[in-house]
């Protein structure tokens, strides 16, 4: 017989490790808990070069998806004060009131819309992965890392070049999360997700800014 949970042959009985096949002690340990912002900003990084461990634990945590959306919400603040304060503090005649009520409205904006098409843009790669490749994950286990990885965004401040910075490096952790937690091949995963990423690329370039 084998054991449904390890994977262990056995014939009348034995020990259960209750770790799945390939799963460390590491991976299937409880996530904290405590307040742990730290751990959770070293989780991100580590997803983002691309640590199957750390996506893999991410998508069981159910804490990951608070601390992904903090700090998606913490980037995209980034993204918008870098790019608009200048702006709005060489325009004459503005009261400091004006400036700071503008500001605000603006960042509640970017929160709204950059968290809408993130999360259209997972919902479509699952989607796609989960009606024609079968798929075997859920979309709030891709969300977990896909939201702590998001931060790669910000690349998107880089002169010139940094559109296409973010978009390839947001393309990579999206291949990387639906392979390991849906479980597709990676040229498949690689495939929805760069489809994906120069569909909403090239709406960018045709909506007016």
């Amino acid at each position: 017989m084998r054991c449904k949970v390890c994977g262990i042959d056995f014939g009348v009985s034995h020990e259960c490790s209750g770790l799945s096949p390939g799963m460390t002690l590491e991976e299937v340990a409880p996530p904290p808990s405590e307040f742990a912002p730290f751990y959770y900003i070293r989780m991100a990084f580590h997803i983002v070069r691309w640590d199957d461990m750390a996506v893999r634990r991410a998508s069981r945590d159910p804490n990951a998806l608070v601390y992904g959306a903090a700090l998606s919400a913490m980037s995209a603040a980034i993204i918008f004060l870098v790019t608009a304060l200048p702006r709005m503090l060489t325009r004459d005649g503005k009261a400091p009131e004006a400036i700071f009520l503008g500001l605000l409205l603006g960042l509640v904006f970017v929160w709204a819309y950059m968290g809408i098409i993130a999360v259209i843009q997972i919902a479509l790669c699952h989607t796609i992965a989960k009606v024609f490749l079968g798929a075997k994950g859920t979309l709030v286990g891709v969300m977990r890392p896909l939201f702590l990885g998001w931060f790669v965004n910000v690349l998107v401040l880089i002169p010139v070049v940094g559109i296409y910075a973010a978009g390839i490096a947001w393309a990579a952790v999206l291949m990387l999360v639906f392979e390991e937690v849906d479980g597709i091949e990676r040229m498949q995963a690689f495939l929805i997700s760069a489809g994906i990423n120069v569909v909403f690329l090239a709406l960018n370039f045709l909506v007016p800014h």
